[in-house]
């Protein structure tokens, strides 16, 4: 993610005059990038554009939309907007901008501004994009988490839309070997989606930055995530597919790549399984088969500090040996001496255990109980020893 000045940091600031008008005529309804950059080469700047008359906007824009900007203080609340992003300490970049990314000022119908909340640095010119299914495999949230640890461990920042599954996972990775980590996000950044990722959110905030297109308070809604995966894609100097049924968002996020002139990688999975469908599809149609992290930094050829041993931070120990070593001697003992169930729902939960791993959400689903009736007897059948944790929230007979 190139900036086009020096070290340049984006960091949380108020906004200043020209942000202000840029903000402003970038919310009237109907002002996209293109009636945005055909108004700046008449009018030169956002000022000038909103203090223009209707009759001289109708000539650029035609008359309704002229109305509108016109109008502007009738359909805008910058103070709101304003107001909302000192309270979650958000800067505004805009295209104009020398801190936007050059990477993504290139792709057609650039963001015209991006919401940052935390730190957009320099050293982000190295990324890579992760994304993947929200519904993987335990070997998919494998995949992710080692991928993203790996680039971190390289220096490389690594780029997700921080939903779950896949791209929390690739998040985790980065955050475990003490990388950078941005999110890119279909909703304001003043609100958290899912909102079991408060605290990886806040994470990423300290340790990289979360990014939308969308003002503050805007909810998530399924026509913004082809917006935010454009994104995604356009930050990256590639972007890599973890797991990705046929109708996957991710696969969106791979053509958009392909379409904006960037490499597109994929993990390849077992056969006959509807998450290795997606993947395997793009690697037939040109993707890069990738089985470890040098194969995505040859191909991008990065520069030589990118291609030096990792850096000497230690990585989480492998689930088998972490689950293990996670299981205190005294439940090893009741295990050993043949202990069982308690009730019916801990027989329940026990029995729709999958041998790979089992999320929360699909135990409570399968045994007709709350998440918290299920995380519950999970947790007496792991001090039991009957059952293990792997990364993510994930349960499996033991």
């Amino acid at each position: 993610m190139q900036m086009r000045a020096g070290d340049a940091i984006v960091t949380p600031m108020a906004l200043r005059k020209e942000h202000r008008d840029w903000l402003t005529l970038a919310l009237v309804p109907g002002v996209g990038t293109a009636h945005f950059i055909r108004l700046l080469a008449r009018f030169r700047t956002a000022e000038n554009v909103l203090n223009a008359s209707r009759g001289t906007l109708s000539e650029v824009v035609g008359e309704k939309l002229a109305e509108r900007i016109a109008q502007y203080a009738d359909v805008v609340d910058v103070d709101a907007q304003q107001r909302r992003m000192a309270d979650y300490d958000v800067a505004l970049v805009t295209l104009e901008d020398p801190e936007y990314p050059v990477r993504l000022a290139e792709i057609y119908d650039p963001p015209l501004a991006l919401f940052v909340r935390g730190e957009l640095r320099e050293e982000d010119a190295h990324c890579v994009s992760i994304v993947g299914t929200r519904r993987p495999t335990p070997y998919g949230v494998r995949m992710a988490e080692k991928f993203g640890r790996e680039l971190a461990a390289r220096g490389i920042t690594v780029v997700s839309g921080m939903a779950a599954g896949i791209d929390a996972a690739a998040h985790r990775g980065a955050l475990e070997n003490g990388g950078r980590t941005i999110a890119v996000l279909g909703n304001g950044v003043d609100i958290v989606y899912p909102a079991q990722n408060a605290e990886l959110m806040h994470q990423i905030i300290q340790h990289g930055c979360v990014i939308s297109q969308f003002p503050m308070g805007v909810k998530p809604s399924k026509g913004h995530f082809p917006y935010r995966n454009r994104i995604i894609s356009g930050l990256a100097l590639g972007t890599l597919i973890v797991e990705a049924p046929p109708q996957s968002g991710a696969l969106i996020t791979a053509r958009q790549a392909a379409e904006q002139g960037r490499e597109v990688f994929a993990v390849p999975g077992q056969v006959g399984v509807a998450n290795s469908q997606g993947p395997h599809s793009l690697i037939r149609d040109g993707a890069k088969l990738v089985e470890t992290v040098e194969d995505i930094i040859v191909e991008l050829e990065l520069p030589a500090e990118c291609r030096q041993a990792p850096r000497a931070v230690e990585a989480p120990p492998e689930p088998e040996r972490a689950e293990t070593a996670a299981v205190p001697a005294a439940p090893k003992t009741l295990a050993r001496r043949g202990a069982q169930p308690a009730d019916k729902r801990e027989k329940d939960v026990l029995s729709v255990l999958s041998p790979d791993g089992s999320f929360v959400d699909e135990i409570a689903m399968a045994c007709r109980i709350s998440v918290s009736e299920a995380l519950s007897a999970l947790t007496l059948l792991e001090l039991k020893g009957l059952v293990r944790q792997f990364s993510g929230k994930r349960f499996a007979p033991r």
